[in-house]
């Protein structure tokens, strides 16, 4: 593998773009997008490509795949970010809030395309001395857990020998990085449960069959589930929506019960799945009700490679240039979920998260989707070079797989 840090002007480089990369920023954060429906952000962001003399294409409609030929023959690299918005009111005392009712930046999905957009331009000037290729996807609808599926499905990933991404963090400070051997983050599936009972009056209940009443101890059960598993399992249920009757005084014959279904391994994710749908058909019977349910695999566990995590170590010490400031870990962050994942099923790579708190600043840790959540843009910097150094690693003279 060759060292990025004869690139020694990466850094200099960067700094030469860093105010149009951050007004760049400022306006995808100003002009949000919810996902599958990035119409306008797809369109800042092809415009540059286009500056740039880079070959791209539409993918999914909002998604975009922008490709760079190296000077000499080579492998190929791809780096991917997301793009999506949230339907989240910003509360936030950015300089640049959100110009769009009802849709907000919360998860820094503008950070992560702005850095990307950054590599691009950093490593088109360098076309002259890559020996390969990279692959830029600008993916759409990560929030719904499915947008990787369009790339997959038009061969984003044929012929690629590594894959880098990154996700910004309010868990570590501002300059420093997490790096997670293995399993990175958990599997993430959508649940829909539908309960069909009888309504009565509220007077004379045993007269029906109450749906909300099933739903709502269903939902307690749902989530007690992991005290009757392996504790060494590391699974989770979680109940996000309850609905169910029409007024107050009639019993309900419908509900719905929707949340998800999150495991830190396939092999529990199966086993977790299974006892979710006795649980379910078990308290429907239990209420004289009938239950009907759907799952939808978003997204499978994100594992990083390991020789991917030994290049993005090398890349992140280049780039933050202390190794006390990679904090390097052998179990996952949580149960959040990316699909990143479904990216690195297909090809080996590596995923690490930038941290955005800063001291004096509680508004720079609090969660990420978060309505009063500041993401300074230094991370942009800090994820700009770190997936800069990664292509460079395989693709500079000398490099490797």
């Amino acid at each position: 593998m060759a060292s990025t840090a004869a690139y020694e002007t990466i850094r200099e480089d960067f700094a030469a773009l860093r105010g149009e990369l951050y007004e760049f920023r400022h306006t995808l954060h100003r002009h949000p997008e919810p996902s599958g429906k990035e119409v306008q952000t797809a369109q800042r962001i092809r415009e540059e490509l286009t500056k740039l003399g880079l070959d791209w294409r539409v993918v999914g409609g909002t998604g975009t795949l922008a490709e760079l030929h190296g000077a000499f023959p080579g492998p190929t690299v791809i780096l991917r970010a997301d793009i999506d918005a949230l339907p989240l009111q910003e509360e936030s005392s950015f300089p640049f809030p959100s110009e769009v009712n009802g849709v907000m930046h919360a998860c820094g999905h503008d950070v992560h395309a702005t850095a990307l957009l950054g590599a691009a331009r950093l490593l088109t000037a360098y076309r002259e001395k890559l020996h390969g290729n990279v692959r830029f996807v600008f993916q759409q609808a990560e929030e719904l857990g499915h947008g990787s599926q369009y790339f997959l499905a038009e061969g984003a990933t044929d012929g690629a020998e590594r894959i880098y991404g990154f996700h910004v963090t309010p868990d570590a400070p501002l300059g420093s990085v997490i790096l997670t051997d293995g399993t990175d983050a958990a599997s993430c599936d959508h649940m829909l449960v539908r309960l069909h009972g009888k309504s009565a009056h509220i007077a004379k209940p045993h007269l029906g069959s109450d749906a909300l009443l099933a739903a709502a101890d269903l939902a307690l059960r749902l989530r007690g589930l992991s005290g009757r598993l392996d504790p060494l399992e590391n699974v989770l249920v979680g109940v996000g929506r309850i609905s169910a009757g029409s007024t107050w005084n009639i019993t309900a014959d419908y509900a719905e019960i929707e949340g998800t279904v999150r495991a830190l391994s396939m092999a529990a994710r199966e086993t977790l799945l299974a006892a979710v749908k006795d649980t379910i058909q078990q308290t429907a019977a239990l209420y004289g009700v009938t239950a009907e349910a759907e799952f939808e695999m978003n997204t499978p566990c994100l594992v990083n490679d390991a020789r991917a995590c030994e290049t993005m170590y090398a890349a992140a010490l280049d780039t933050v240039g202390d190794a006390a400031r990679i904090i390097r870990k052998s179990v996952p962050m949580g149960f959040g979920g990316d699909d990143f994942a479904a990216f690195a099923e297909r090809v080996p790579g590596c995923f690490i998260h930038v941290g955005v708190a800063r001291e004096g600043r509680p508004d720079t840790s609090v969660p990420l989707h978060s309505p009063n959540l500041v993401i300074g843009d230094g991370a942009i910097d800090v994820g700009c070079e770190i997936l800069t150094r990664c292509a460079l690693a395989h693709l500079g003279e000398g490099g490797s797989l």
